[in-house]
């Protein structure tokens, strides 16, 4: 009898000892981490936000949407970078800090806190921000500028038929046949092989690409790449998934076999170098690779007005019709000889007492207009309309561009409103700007009955 009396008695002291009715539930006090948001110090204004549970990064490059979903190796070092804060001593209380990021995080259950830290740049940077005029050139050497043939904003029409115009998305860079490309940003290569103009399977060595993903969010696509010079350093990054370096070799860029009989007259030997969103918008990769040491200003050839329907040709001197306004001419990057064109304009218009009337400023060129390489191509340029027709083959080139076509956002805007500026003389001034600021004014003197 003893011995059942102490087990009862155990047993009546364990249920007493039951924590989930006589205390009360621990609130866990774990660290979460939400997102990381950020402004660039560019000049091109950017904006983003890491989302920390599964990488998506919302981010701006002026108009450009260039959101990307981070690869979880990189997202992996961010967090990492996170967990090494000093919160209470590297990470305070927003101030409104030029360049800091905002890190939102919360304490268990309690409310999301945000703090402002500048201790995280050496990690961000790299992987958040689309770097400017910093980029490596994907020759040797490669700290180095090389001869330009097109640009992301250039006109291209190879056909006789109509309808088949289109904007070249990339930058063609001219070297001698067989030069070795070398990649510029550091990413993971996720496609080497033929690609097609049509969207076919058909393998034309002239047509081959080495794509990379890189860790910031852009998607660089080397066409013409010889198909029988890929490198070793390339396939095995493909087959790893491990990061391909700045430097790295590409292979060779193939023998062009048609002649440019516009300029150079000479094989048009070439890599044609997209950089794209992941979401494939080109980007103008001028903005990106080191500058060229341009000083040499577009020539404006002329400035012409067109009605509202881009249908036929105003006399500046009766203007009666509401108008666009059209620049022919081209620019000279060093001592390029391929005439390539400007990357914005500004058209302002004043009255006798030179007060200003009307001031617009055009799209700027920083990203495509459509990620759909033939989307307004012939709104941007006329491709006859008018009777100006813009060309842009293996031949001489003509541009001829409606600056009044689309607004800075890239939107498309009306034509100048004849009502908006009164009557009698004025003065319309187009300035034209290359890709590395150099100007060019011309005026023409308006007549508004």
């Amino acid at each position: 009898m003893p011995i059942i009396a102490a087990m009862l008695l155990i047993l009546l002291l364990s249920a007493c000892e039951d924590t989930s009715l006589s205390k009360p539930i621990a609130v866990d006090t774990s660290l979460t981490f939400l997102s990381v948001e950020q402004t660039a110090v560019s000049a091109v204004p950017q904006h983003a936000v890491l989302f920390l549970d599964d990488g998506a990064v919302n981010r701006t490059f002026a108009a450009a949407d260039t959101s990307f979903v981070m690869h979880e190796d990189d997202l992996t070092a961010v967090q990492d970078a996170l967990a090494a804060l000093d919160l209470e001593n590297d990470c305070p209380p927003p101030t409104g800090l030029t360049g800091s990021a905002l890190v939102t995080y919360r304490r268990g259950a309690a409310a999301e806190t945000t703090c402002e830290t500048t201790a995280l740049d050496g990690v961000l940077a790299p992987l958040l921000w689309i770097p400017e005029r910093t980029v490596a050139w994907p020759f040797s050497p490669q700290n180095k500028p090389h001869p330009v043939g097109h640009t992301t904003i250039s006109f291209q029409d190879y056909s006789p038929l109509a309808g088949d115009e289109y904007f070249h998305p990339g930058v063609d860079i001219i070297m001698p046949e067989n030069s070795t490309v070398y990649n510029i940003l550091p990413g993971r290569v996720v496609k080497y092989d033929y690609y097609s103009l049509s969207g076919g399977s058909e393998e034309n060595r002239m047509y081959f690409e080495v794509v990379v993903e890189t860790q910031n969010g852009l998607t660089i696509q080397y066409h013409h790449i010889d198909p029988d010079s890929v490198s070793d350093a390339v396939k095995a990054a493909f087959e790893s998934g491990e990061v391909l370096p700045v430097g790295a070799e590409i292979g060779l860029i193939v023998s062009w076999t048609v002649v440019e009989t516009g300029y150079s007259n000479e094989l048009f030997h070439h890599i044609h170098l997209n950089i794209f969103t992941r979401d494939l918008l080109p980007l103008n990769g001028l903005q990106l690779l080191l500058p060229h040491p341009d000083t040499t200003p577009p020539v404006i050839a002329s400035v012409t007005l067109v009605n509202g329907a881009v249908a036929s040709v105003l006399d500046p001197a009766a203007l009666t019709n509401d108008f666009h306004i059209v620049f022919e001419g081209y620019d000279m990057m060093d001592d390029n000889v391929w005439p390539l064109p400007p990357r914005r304009y500004t058209a302002t218009i004043k009255d006798a007492a030179g007060k200003t009337l009307l001031e617009r400023k055009s799209y700027d060129y920083l990203a495509a207009l459509s990620a759909v390489k033939e989307d307004f191509v012939c709104d941007y340029y006329l491709c006859g309309a008018a009777g100006m027709a813009t060309k842009g083959d293996y031949g001489p080139r003509t541009m001829f561009v409606n600056i009044t076509a689309f607004d800075e956002a890239g939107s498309a805007a009306s034509p100048v409103a004849l009502k908006t500026l009164g009557t009698g003389e004025k003065t319309l001034t187009v300035t034209a700007c290359d890709q590395y600021d150099n100007c060019a004014k011309k005026s023409v003197a308006l007549t508004l009955p």
